[in-house]
């Protein structure tokens, strides 16, 4: 597949506001299990980001989640159940930490494999 379009259906999944989704259904259905499709779908663009060589496809989409996400969250402020349910965090401040502790996970993974592939090489050698 050609380069430029794998770059541009990353960075179109990355555009998909991935933690409001989950904020989103947690605070509506009181459910938890929109947090694991999140990280599904982070993983999934981590893998395919680390497979792919385009580490810096997953900074600027990492970007370009936060951003969809925090506009969607801005709208929904003015709502009471958005107001408190996040306590002791506010919605925006909970999404800053998933946002930063998704991102801190997706490097350390790509670290990893780096790593990995790097031993394997030079045990190879």
């Amino acid at each position: 597949m050609n380069k430029k379009l794998i770059k541009l259906l990353m960075l179109m999944a990355y555009c998909i506001p991935y933690v409001y989704i989950a904020m989103n259904g947690d605070a509506t259905s009181r459910t938890m299990i929109f947090y694991g499709f999140m990280i599904i779908a982070f993983g999934i663009l981590c893998r395919t980001a680390t497979r792919t060589h385009n580490t810096i496809i997953l900074i600027i989409g990492n970007i370009l989640s936060f951003i969809s996400s925090y506009f969607l969250i801005l709208r929904k402020l003015p709502s009471e159940e958005w107001s408190f349910y996040f306590k002791p965090f506010t919605p925006i401040g909970l999404l800053g930490l998933i946002t930063i502790v998704s991102f801190i996970i997706q490097i350390v993974s790509i670290i990893i494999v780096k790593v990995r592939k790097a031993n394997t090489n030079s045990d190879n050698a």
